[in-house]
């Protein structure tokens, strides 16, 4: 007895479906308690082990520090530290009493804090760290390793988090607020900190993609059982019933889905974040996107299967203008779906900037693909169904296409692409019998990715210029959040200031001189110097008493009283923006200005005007905490930016002119085209008014775009059909000489593009550094240039020239467009056009220790290498300060903070212009692949079509081919034997007409000689 086979019968699959739903079911969230307490156990244990290398990294640069002193173990040891450095972020100082005397790294403590640091673990406000010092005979060596990091502030760039060596978890944190959790303790038993998990920590991770696995497989098999179950009634001759059954079973239950189900994990994932993508009740996400897209395929791919070798007892025009309705129908409503899915949707789809694209934005176009693909499917199910009446079947549809164009342009469609674009991929599908299928495949692709690329480029289109208004209204505003810090920190400073305090009570002259030396210059140096800073001070009495402007403050309304009247005493420790129609935008504030709380307080009033600065100087993103991705794609735009009517600021890339002529429109906005940009100006042409522009698109980048979407559908199709092939034939496919030129071609093409896509941007890359580090060094000598004319004879600069050199360095950086620094002649900070980089810590207090190497001890002339602060990399250019007799007066360090936006989006552009060439490139192999493998492949097609209509006494006709290659061999061979074959013929039919006549003449002769009798 033969048992039946159970990968036969649909019970199987829907059993091991559920079964797989159980297990799916029982992977859960783990339990943060116990995961917490696992995860401490083992930091504890890495904790350990670091302190003992820590402590032995200690005792073996301690004593090569003593035997050879600093600078040799700068010589000799810090390229092996540097190692250690970036693979644990252990750092060590040398100390030679109260002087360093070697380092590496950056230190997260002053020399002072240095010495006075004791015991194995030190918990600073910026993170905790393993400590070991040595002492040997004056000099001591301090090692440092970080096992917590928290930056003072978090960004894109710095986040906290513990150091990669300890191979913590992701979302685990020190939590010193809240002291329930686990504990790492010290060697004594001492608490060092309580772990905790970060909010949402535990809601995604590695079991929820196992959970989704496993929910991703029971849906196949459900699926697949649902199929077979169906599939048994088109067998028995019901196929409407088993369409219907499949159809409806997969749709009910995924609208049952929608409309009751409760939330499960996997809705955590950000595909399901409806701020992503949400269109309707249907598509709520663009994961659910997915999943109908998906679930639509499997329903044509059954009609098509279920329909195979159906033929309608009786076609009418009815029925097949039915058909075509809903087909036109479908392919509309994949067509808003695309649209909705560019035009309102948070996903990237801005295939001109595929630098910003990312999962999600696969995801979408993978999803397109599929929609696509269910109305390919159906069609050419109607197609093959109603094939044999074409005269009905093509009346029928051209009535039903006219309807539509009506009814688009009824509803205000008049782009005729987006209701058009089915027409000539019907025309593919009804030629099928005419075309190879291998072209026929390629020419769908092709034209599929020319409808996305139509649609892409216009709604992506639209949605930029939406996004453009919104940035160029927040640019308009001029808010400068930078600024805005550094008043928050410079506020209380000037309060408890003694010697302005002095100047607004009268116990000394208050003058614009004054005023302007002892507190502007003072106080309102470096990027201040990007504002037109106006003080204005009164007296504890209200009275005004001197200011640094002739005009009274505008942000008293512009009256002369009301300057000149008593005012009383506001505190405004914030920067506001005064913001009036037709007038440029500043910031404005009020300090009480009184030392101790026994005193009157007098009042200063600050007032910021921007001043006209280039664009790029901006100050780096790694000191402003959080992210902005809409103000991040302001590198993006040329810009202009003008003040009643004059332009006061500008990008390079586009000459604006000095003064603003055009008239803006009703909603204070006007877009453009001139230069081959486009531009929006938005504003007040009698205040701010802000101009940026875009280039337009040309014909490089729609052929980029095509050749994306070409290539993604191409991969997609390509999957699709090898893993159909491999079905089909149970194992590895059988390809013809055709099909093997083909992958032979593309895999070459593809394998020499991959090659050639690397060598290029390895090419480029080195390229772009070496003029990068050629503009820098150019920068450090016109920077040194300037400071050697002014401090030339002065001798080393030292501390009593700190507040000159701040001041000046802030000048110069506005002049040079680059941050400044110089250290003194033993690598100490001296003075910075930053200082905010120093004081928040994010750089250490020395030099660079490579740098320190490369130019203090072996007298580089000059030294450019690549610095980090995060994940934000730099380059930094270093030379000797000298004076004209070459005396060293400190060193110049330019390190390209401002620059780090351009860096990036510089090097992405070398990025996408070689992934775009490859792409393009990768196109263009294909259509080669497929003309060099018909060209190959048309004479032994021939040559097989002749050979099967050879016959004996057929009109066997010669092939002309013209070659002298092997197939012009064999074709000559085969013309050869049909001539020999013709020959044979002849002499045969010669030979049967002659045995003829002697058979024939034979029987006359016998006759003859025995005639016949009645």
């Amino acid at each position: 007895m033969r048992w039946p086979d159970p990968m036969q019968r649909p019970l199987f699959y829907f059993l091991l479906g559920i079964v797989l739903f159980g297990i799916a079911w029982s992977i859960h969230e783990p339990d943060p308690a116990y995961k917490a307490v696992r995860a401490t156990a083992d930091l504890q244990q890495g904790i350990e082990r670091a302190l003992q290398e820590v402590r032995l990294i200690a005792a073996n640069e301690a004593a090569f520090v003593q035997e050879k002193g600093g600078d040799r173990w700068m010589v000799e040891r810090l390229p092996v530290m540097e190692q250690e450095r970036i693979r644990t972020g252990t750092v060590v100082f040398g100390l030679q009493g109260d002087s360093v005397s070697c380092w590496s790294g950056r230190s997260p403590l002053t020399v002072n804090e240095l010495i006075d640091a004791h015991g194995p673990y030190l918990v600073l406000p910026q993170g905790i760290h393993l400590h070991a010092s040595v002492e040997r005979n004056g000099v001591s060596l301090h090692a440092l390793r970080p096992i917590w990091t928290e930056p003072p502030i978090e960004n894109r760039y710095l986040a906290s988090g513990f150091h990669p060596s300890f191979h913590a978890p992701a979302g685990l944190l020190v939590s010193n607020a809240d002291r329930s959790g686990p504990t790492v303790v010290a060697e004594d038993g001492t608490p060092i900190f309580h772990v905790a998990w970060r909010e949402g920590a535990m809601e995604v991770g590695p079991w929820l993609w196992l959970h989704l696995i496993f929910v991703v497989i029971a849906v196949a098999f459900l699926v697949l059982g649902l199929w077979r179950s169906a599939m048994e009634l088109v067998t028995n001759g019901r196929r409407w019933p088993g369409i219907l059954l499949f159809g409806g079973a997969l749709f009910s239950g995924r609208w049952l889905l929608l409309m009751w189900a409760p939330s499960t994990p996997i809705h955590r994932l950000p595909l399901f974040d409806p701020a992503l993508y949400a269109a309707s009740t249907a598509f709520p996400s663009l994961g659910d996107l997915l999943i109908n897209a998906a679930l639509l395929v499997a329903v044509a791919a059954f009609i098509q299967v279920a329909l195979r070798g159906y033929a309608p007892g009786r076609s009418n025009a009815l029925t097949m203008f039915v058909a075509w309705s809903l087909c036109l129908a479908h392919a509309a409503w994949i067509t808003q779906l695309f649209i909705g899915l560019v035009n309102d949707s948070s996903v990237d789809l801005d295939l001109y900037h595929v630098q910003g694209l990312s999962g999600a934005s696969a995801v979408a176009l993978f999803s397109v693909a599929l929609l696509f693909s269910s109305w390919v499917l159906l069609l050419a199910t109607m197609l093959r169904t109603y094939m044999k009446d074409m005269t009905t079947l093509l009346w029928s549809g051209a009535v039903a296409l006219a309807i539509s164009i009506m009814l688009h342009h009824r509803y205000g469609i008049v782009d005729t692409l987006l209701f058009l674009w089915p027409v000539p991929l019907i025309i593919v599908l009804m030629a099928a019998d005419r075309i190879p299928r291998f072209l026929q495949a390629l020419i769908g692709v092709a034209m599929v990715a020319g409808i996305s690329t139509h649609i892409l480029t216009k709604y992506t289109g639209n949605r930029e210029h939406r996004e453009r208004a919104v940035l160029a209204e927040r640019l308009a505003v001029r808010e400068d959040p930078v600024v805005e810090v550094m008043f928050r920190e410079l506020a209380p400073r000037l309060r408890a200031a003694t010697e302005l305090y002095g100047l607004l009570n009268g116990e000394q002259p208050c003058g614009p001189a004054e005023l302007d030396q002892r507190i502007r210059q003072r106080y309102f140096s470096g990027y201040w110097e990007r504002y037109d800073v106006r003080l204005f001070a009164f007296s504890p009495t209200g009275q005004a008493l001197c200011a640094t402007a002739p005009n009274p403050p505008k942000s008293f309304g512009g009256q002369q009283s009301e300057f000149t009247l008593p005012t009383v005493t506001v505190d405004m420790p914030d920067l506001f923006m005064q913001e009036q129609p037709g007038q440029s935008t500043f910031y404005h504030a009020r300090i009480a200005v009184m030392p101790n709380d026994s005193i009157a307080p007098a009042q200063l009033v600050i007032e910021l005007h921007p001043r006209s600065v280039a664009q790029g100087l901006g100050f780096p993103d790694l000191l402003l905490s959080g992210d902005d991705p809409l103000m991040r794609r302001a590198d993006r735009y040329v810009q202009a930016r003008y003040e009643s009517g004059q332009l006061v600021d500008r990008s390079s890339g586009v000459a604006y002119p000095l003064r603003w002529t055009r008239t803006l429109n009703a909603d204070g906005s006007l877009w453009y085209t001139e230069g081959g940009y486009e531009h929006l100006a938005k504003g007040h042409p009698e205040g701010t008014l802000l101009v940026l522009g875009l280039a337009e698109p040309d014909l490089t980048d729609l052929a980029t775009t095509f050749s994306y979407l070409f290539a993604f559908f191409s991969v997609l199709l390509s999957i699709i059909v090898f893993i159909h092939m491999v079905r089909r034939s149970h194992g590895p496919p059988v390809l013809g000489i055709g099909a093997k030129v083909r992958v032979a071609l593309g895999l070459f093409s593809l394998i020499g593009l991959a090659f050639f896509g690397w060598g290029t941007q390895r090419l480029l890359t080195r390229q772009y550094v070496q003029r990068f580090e050629s503009a820098i060094l150019e920068k450090a000598r016109s920077v040194h240039a300037e400071l050697q004319q002014r401090f030339d004879g002065e001798g080393p600069l030292g501390a009593a020239q700190i507040p000159y050199l701040d001041h000046l360095l802030g000048r110069a950086s506005n002049v040079f467009f680059t941050d400044i620094t110089l250290y003194t002649t033993n690598g100490t900070l001296l003075a910075t056009s930053r200082p905010q980089v120093f004081a928040t810590g994010l750089l250490g207090r020395r030099m660079d220790p490579e740098a320190y190497r490369q130019v203090v001890l072996k007298n580089a002339s000059s030294f450019v290498h690549e610095e980090s602060i995060g994940s934000a990399d730099f380059l930094s250019a270093y030379m000797p300060l000298r004076d004209n007799k070459g005396q060293v007066l400190a060193y110049l360090a330019l390190p390209s903070f401002a620059d780090q936006a351009q860096r990036e989006e510089e090097r992405s552009g070398v990025l996408v212009a070689v992934v775009n060439l490859f792409v393009l490139l990768f196109a263009l192999s294909v259509l080669v692949a497929v003309f060099i493998s018909n060209w190959t492949t048309r004479p032994l097609d021939l040559l097989k079509r002749s050979l099967a209509a050879v016959a004996l006494g057929g009109s066997n006709r010669p092939i002309r081919y013209r070659g002298q290659d092997e197939v012009g061999q064999l074709v000559e061979v085969y013309n050869r034997k049909v001539e020999e074959l013709r020959e044979s013929a002849e002499k045969l039919a010669r030979s049967e007409r002659e045995t003829a006549w002697r058979e024939m003449a034979r029987q006359v002769a016998h006759e003859i000689k025995n005639p016949l009798t009645p």
